[in-house]
């Protein structure tokens, strides 16, 4: 798969793997919450799911997430912006 992607011209991005969110367990919003902002780093891409079976707690955990993520200085970016940042020498997330 990463070779066909290669051959059409595409990039392969990977999330940040040290964040234990969980979220398409539904594992609480305290679990993904904390599985965040227990390790968050600058550059770091979390991945999340906006839809799982039953009532999804993502949304409830990035009202808390965001803020605070905000509040400490990070900014969010597309993967083409920051994508586009590194490749122009500059930080991808300022903190």
């Amino acid at each position: 798969m990463l070779t066909v992607g290669r051959e059409e011209g595409l990039m392969t991005v990977l999330w940040s793997w040290h964040h234990p969110t969980d979220d398409w367990a539904r594992p609480g919003v305290n679990h993904i919450v904390k599985g965040i902002l227990g390790d968050v780093r600058s550059g770091d891409i979390v991945l999340l799911h906006d839809y799982v079976s039953g009532k999804t707690q993502t949304i409830d955990a990035l009202r808390v997430i965001l803020p605070k993520l905000t509040e400490e200085g990070y900014r969010f970016v597309t993967v083409s912006e920051m994508l586009h940042l590194k490749n122009s020498k500059t930080n991808m997330v300022n903190r």
